[in-house]
């Protein structure tokens, strides 16, 4: 399929790109989901902001003092993956990224782009031609969710693979645009809305992602549904944090973080207050995955049922667990 017509800009500075930008445009990173939007005419910006030449966005450096990783949204994933500071310091986080699609798409593919991406739903992901069998939906201005039909709210689901991770990883996102510049928790960058799934406003640019440093005594894991073993968006994601005591080995700090079942990321709060203070046995992973099972609610707007990703949620989490604590040192 062709690509609809649009305007093109290429901005050398971040404070170009936002001057330049229009309500009716788009910024331009990897490319990878926003042509294909383009092409099935589900997305049509008047205008397209390269941000490929922006040289501040690009790169992953560790601050001296903090010890944290920044890494600029226009790092490709396959950089992410190969870079000598994240296998050295953050080795688990490398080793996710091939979860993410095929090769090609991520050297194309970028950090920000999956972070940015849109939320899917069978009704809204298709061609123009096709979504014309349905009275428009919520998240394209209509009054009705194909999905959960007497909702009123947009259940369309996020399915970017980083965003779980990182979020279990505390990560923080910086953001800049007409506002000036910002910082925010990487889980509020997330409305929870399907229909826009980001804080972001049409001139507002997301620059840098930054890691804490892994503690001492932490162990971090990422688990991934999937049809296929490559290409696939999540069925199900599931990110686990550890931290232990060195002193008697409980925990002190944990944190389970739910991909592509809702809207949003989802964080298990319950998680910390089942576990914080206690010793990790089977029997208490066995109670986080069935509090998870009840806060999480995946609807029928993916390539596999509810119930199916339901059952599959306390192996996966038991996975990640199990995964998580073997990495601690």
């Amino acid at each position: 399929m062709p690509l609809p017509a649009f305007e093109y800009a290429a901005a050398a500075t971040v404070g170009k790109a936002v001057a330049a930008q229009k309500t009716s445009g788009k910024f331009l990173a990897g490319g990878t989901g926003l042509f294909v939007a383009m092409k099935e005419l589900i997305s049509a910006p008047d205008l397209l902001v390269d941000l490929g030449g922006i040289s501040r966005l690009k790169g992953i450096k560790r601050d001296n003092k903090t010890k944290e990783l920044r890494i600029g949204a226009l790092t490709t994933l396959t950089e992410l993956q190969e870079s000598p500071l994240v296998q050295k310091h953050l080795p688990a986080l490398s080793q996710i990224v091939p979860l993410v699609s095929t090769l090609q798409l991520r050297n194309m593919g970028t950090v920000g782009g999956n972070l940015c991406l849109d939320t899917r739903c069978y009704y809204y992901n298709q061609p123009a031609f096709l979504k014309m069998r349905w009275e428009p939906c919520l998240k394209i201005g209509g009054k009705i969710c194909h999905v959960v039909k007497k909702s009123d709210i947009c259940h369309a689901v996020y399915s970017g693979d980083l965003a779980a991770p990182l979020i279990a990883l505390d990560a923080r996102v910086r953001i800049a645009g007409d506002r000036g510049k910002n910082e925010t928790d990487l889980q509020n960058f997330f409305t929870g809305s399907g229909v826009k799934p980001n804080i972001l406003k049409y001139n507002e640019i997301l620059t840098e992602i930054c890691i804490p440093a892994m503690p001492q005594n932490a162990g971090f894991s990422y688990r991934k549904l999937r049809l296929r073993d490559t290409v696939d968006f999540p069925l199900l994601g599931v990110a686990v944090f550890i931290q232990l005591d060195g002193k008697d080995g409980k925990c002190r700090k944990v944190r389970l973080v739910l991909g592509a079942v809702g809207p949003a990321p989802l964080v298990v709060e319950e998680a910390s207050g089942l576990m914080r203070g206690k010793r990790i046995t089977s029997k208490l992973i066995d109670e986080v995955a069935a509090a998870a099972c009840k806060v999480a609610h995946p609807v029928d707007n993916t390539a596999s049922s509810p119930r199916y990703r339901r059952q599959m949620m306390p192996l996966f989490i038991r996975q990640a667990f199990d995964e998580a604590l073997a990495r601690i040192k």
